[in-house]
């Protein structure tokens, strides 16, 4: 069988390289003589040899001044000298682009500066969401061994409802301890709140600090699975011992500022107003965000209460979290149940006796903690359907941003025909012409990027509240900066690609040839687009003044909703903890309760929770029937027999509460009566309630009222009476005038000035307190308020840039019909009609959009407004008449022109 003779064409890649790089008229002529070089190369060196030789020649053709030092070409003696292959790369070509775009968006300062501003404001967007998704993704990422640290958490499901919760129970750690051999780590952290401490310097008073949070109870192992860089102290020792305690640098700061860290060491702090540690490290504060906020950590054994018994599996507590890292072999899988199986043995039996709930432990990886909201522990967290939501949010505003670009671009084309003509005709190729509108929008784009960095910095300085705190303080640089070159080139190439190449179709005969009424009018099947993009800027523009009309009024009807319960002129205000012993507090507050009581001003007071609150207490009880046992999850208030009275309750069956310091009996309201089968309030009262194999009556019933905000249905309520509990104190204002609480709030600051020398009096308005159940709502509509106002500006932007296309194409039309006599009010109308009717599409398209959108929304309140079709009516007015401001003044303009202007060239 003959051998196979090579190839012996040239490489076809090389010869398509050529055609790219080389002039029109001499590519015939350099592909003939390579291809002879290459042909004659391959039989005296070989083919490979002739294929990468040829590479380099064409490799040679690029231009000069990137390869080796220009040699131009003289094309005869004593002539100039001539390039052959100019190059855009060119440093005087990108010089004269510079120029030529320097001095177009000169000439065109009015429409430039509309499209810097209108970039600026979605650049400014997409630059405020990255900083909020940067940070918020950042959390848990510098941990070392992140992938291998979990948090253990609890899951609950009965009767088919399921729940999760952040605390476990205590002895969780001590049962684990040793069992399974794929934990390399457990970590217990448990919250720790106190009113206040104490820190002793030498020579020096005893100095009390108030606010103090972020302090945590924990093991010496926490430094293990936490990485900390340690400024004093050693991480093994420093909490291997009852009363110690170990502070971030700022705290240190804080409670001894005059003190070194190494002269921190040993110093005294006491927390519990009798409690006294020792501080043994000193570590700084952590940088990158992180799930693990403790600035003062104390050894586990320092607290009291720390005695783990077995009675302890059914305590669940939000505060209570244990931590484990893994091995680096193990299934996070196989660990999960284990640990259930553990726990299965010990607390089975305790859940059974007291009635908890069935539930199960789950392993919650590290980096999932902070997006972990369905795990209601008491730390911020970060909802992943909301990151999503703004991040569409931004793009759409960029997108109308762009499009607002392209419109306003396109509405100058034609008077740039005769210019892309003689360009044309003179050689510029179709490519290099658009090159040249890319570099215009990157020129644009760029300005843009400094105005947005400044709307961004005003918008952290003046709403920096709608962010999460830490935000502003954390960058990424190298991040940023990846993000801003994606972004700034990304814009440049979405806003100049297609004027670019609108303008450059066209053949130079007929831009020259033809008047720039009739490029125009070339263009106008191309309007189809551009007036496209404007319905679409205004559908997003309405969709947008919808929603947030429909926010604004389910906030106001949250506001405003009868919660069943009376809510003026009521004040609430937290009863600190003083002693160790609860019945010295209780005696206490008992009696500042009396003295209070006594003072004219105030018309009654209550000891205990409010009547709707952000805390809740859980418990299931058991209602035990002759067909069965019925179960039903109260939700408690612990109050005193004035609560009923303060708030104005209506008691529908049976009667109050009878004073006690320990719970005795039980006031329902109608929704725990109904869960229970009755019919009737009358029927509940007198039977009895089983917890375990406690019993409690049911002395009377109570009409429902909310506990909760909107959001929530009407749960089943218990009021009793726990004076342990009732850490708070309600009072009526006799006055309904506020002009009459000043001198009344003064004698309560004196009263608690006795009682409670050492604490700020702090008070709040029960309205106040409803108030702040709907914060996220309040964050959410102004954003929307933000975004609706964005989307407007842009709007009215691209309208009115398609207005003054309009108002160009058809001036010599408008001049004809004035001559004529015609008005200038039909002139207006003339030029106005054709606008809005892209807003009426527009309004048609979005109203069942955003009617889609907002009832998907206000699905997640139980009670909430219905949306009518007046709504959509006003909002669409509203439109209407932006765009008739937005669009009036160019066509006023345009019909106030003199029409010998616009026909003395005819």
């Amino acid at each position: 069988m003959s051998q196979q003779r090579p190839p012996v064409r040239p490489p076809l890649a090389a010869k398509r390289l050529i055609t790219y790089l080389a002039a029109d008229h001499l590519q015939q002529e350099i592909v003939g003589d390579l291809e002879e070089l290459f042909d004659k190369r391959r039989h005296q060196l070989g083919y490979r040899k002739a294929w990468w030789l040829y590479w380099l020649d064409v490799m040679g053709l690029l231009h000069p001044r990137l390869w080796r030092p220009h040699k131009p070409i003289a094309t005869a003696p004593h002539t100039p000298t001539v390039n052959l292959y100019p190059s855009i790369l060119n440093l005087t070509m990108l010089q004269n682009f510079f120029t030529l775009a320097s001095r177009q968006l000169w000439r065109n300062r009015l429409l430039t500066g509309l499209n810097v501003v209108g970039l600026a404001i979605g650049l400014s967007a997409c630059w405020i969401t990255y900083r909020l998704i940067s940070y918020e993704f950042a959390f848990d990422q510098h941990h070392p061994h992140k992938e291998r640290i979990y948090r253990l958490v609890t899951w609950f499901n009965e009767q088919g409802q399921q729940s999760g919760f952040a605390g476990v129970p205590q002895p969780l750690q001590t049962a684990l301890a040793g069992k399974l051999s794929s934990l390399e780590l457990i970590v217990p952290v448990q919250g720790v709140w106190i009113n206040g401490l104490q820190a002793t310097r030498p020579g020096h008073k005893a100095e009390r600090f108030r606010d103090v949070n972020h302090v945590v109870a924990t093991t010496t192992d926490y430094f293990k699975l936490v990485d900390y860089q340690w400024l004093a102290g050693s991480p093994a020792k420093a909490l291997a011992e009852p009363n110690q305690v170990v502070l971030t640098r700022s705290r240190s700061e804080r409670y001894f500022p005059s003190l070194t860290n190494q002269q921190v060491l040993g110093q005294t702090l006491t927390y519990f107003d009798s409690v006294q540690v020792q501080v043994t490290g000193i570590v700084a504060d952590p940088v990158e965000p992180s799930s693990f906020e403790g600035q003062e950590f104390l050894s586990l054994l320092s607290l009291p209460q720390q005695a783990f018994r077995s009675g302890q599996w059914d305590d669940l507590n939000a505060d209570h979290q244990l931590f484990v890292r893994l091995k680096a072999n193990a299934n996070p899988g196989s660990v999960d149940r284990q640990i259930n199986q553990i726990v299965a043995v010990h607390s089975e039996a305790v859940r059974i006796k007291n009635g908890v709930q069935a539930r199960r432990h789950l392993l919650q990886a590290l980096t999932d903690i902070h997006f972990g909201t369905q795990f209601g522990d008491t730390r911020r967290r970060a909802n992943r359907n909301v990151l999503n939501g703004l991040i569409t949010l931004a793009g759409f505003i960029l997108l109308m941003a762009i499009i607002n670009y392209v419109n306003l671009t396109t509405a100058q084309s034609p008077a740039r025909a005769r210019e892309i003509g003689i360009r044309k005709t003179l050689g510029s190729r179709r490519r290099t012409l658009i090159a040249q509108f890319l570099g215009e929008t990157f020129l644009v784009t760029l300005l843009s990027l400094g105005l947005a960095m400044g709307l961004g910095k005003g918008f952290f300085t003046y709403f920096g509240d709608l962010l999460p705190p830490g935000t502003d303080a954390y960058l990424d640089w190298p991040l940023a900066i990846a993000f801003v070159v994606v972004l700034v080139v990304g814009v440049s190439l979405l806003a100049g690609s297609y004027p670019g190449w609108l303008i450059t179709r066209f053949q130079p005969v007929t831009l020259l040839r033809t008047s720039m009424d009739g490029v125009v009018l070339a263009t106008n099947r191309r309007l189809t687009l551009r007036k496209g993009l404007i319905v679409f800027q205004f559908l997003l523009a309405q969709v947008f003044i919808i929603c947030a009309w429909l926010m604004g009024s389910q906030l106001r009807y949250a506001l405003t909703k009868d919660m069943g319960f009376h809510r003026d002129a009521i004040i609430s205000m937290y009863l600190p903890a003083t002693s160790t012993d609860p019945t010295v507090d209780v005696r206490k507050r008992l009696s500042l309760q009396r003295q209070l009581s006594q003072l004219s001003g105030v018309a009654l007071s209550s000891l205990g929770n409010p009547p709707a609150n952000q805390s809740m207490r859980l418990d299931q009880m058991s209602l035990k029937k002759a067909l069965g046992e019925v179960k039903v999850e109260l939700q408690y208030k612990y109050v005193d027999t004035n609560f009923v009275h303060l708030y104005r309750l209506t008691l529908v069956a049976g009667r109050n509460l009878r004073l006690s310091d320990t719970i005795r009996d039980y006031v329902l309201n109608e929704t725990a009566v109904r869960a229970l089968g009755f019919k009737r309030p009358q029927d509940a009262v007198g039977q009895s309630l089983y917890a375990g194999h406690q019993v409690f009556p049911i002395v009377g019933v109570v009409r429902d009222f909310q506990v909760n905000s909107v959001r929530e249905a009407l749960r089943p309520v218990a009021l009793v009476t726990y004076q342990h509990y009732a850490n708070q104190i309600n009072i009526q204002l006799a006055s309904g005038r506020s002009a009459d609480w000043s001198s009344t709030l003064t004698k309560i600051q004196r009263i608690w000035s006795g009682f409670y020398p050492e604490e700020p009096f702090v008070y709040q308005f029960y309205d106040q307190t409803l108030a702040g159940f709907y914060e996220m709502e309040r964050t959410l509509s102004r954003i929307i308020n933000l975004a609706t106002g964005v989307a407007i500006l842009i709007s009215c932007l691209g309208l009115f840039g398609l207005a003054t296309l309009t108002a160009f194409q058809r001036r010599r039309e408008i001049g004809v019909r004035k001559v004529l006599g015609a008005s200038i009010t039909s002139v207006v109308a003339l030029l106005t009609q054709d606008f809005l009717r892209l807003v009426l599409i527009a309004l048609v398209v979005a109203s069942p959009i955003a009617w889609w959108m907002m009832n998907e929304f206000l699905h997640q309140y139980a009670y909430r407004i219905t949306i009518d079709w007046w709504v959509f009516v006003l909002t669409g007015l509203l439109a209407i008449g932006i765009a008739l401001l937005t669009v009036g003044f160019q066509s006023l303009k345009a019909a106030l022109t003199n029409p010998v202007k616009s026909l003395r060239s005819e």
